[in-house]
């Protein structure tokens, strides 16, 4: 059976294999903790964004429904 995979190489790295060992940017656990709260954040920060946007037209659509409705709505006879 044969697998697909997709190789990414950098722009300016040679084409032969990678050696992981000959990396000189070791994260520490510290650091990976603070990029993945720092994506997780963003993440959070689009979502929110996108959520008043989206708000933001509801809010137009239903103002334009109404201006072309029958104007505003009688007031009912208060009951005693």
């Amino acid at each position: 059976m044969m697998q697909a995979r997709i190789k990414i190489m950098k722009r300016g790295t040679q084409n032969g294999g990678s050696n992981p060992s000959a990396d000189p940017v070791c994260k520490s656990e510290r650091e990976r903790e603070r990029e993945t709260v720092d994506t997780v954040k963003a993440w959070i920060a689009d979502w929110h964004e996108r959520k008043r946007s989206m708000q933001t037209a509801a809010d137009s659509i239903i103002r334009s429904i109404g201006a072309r409705g029958e104007g505003p709505t009688k007031r009912l006879p208060e009951l005693i």
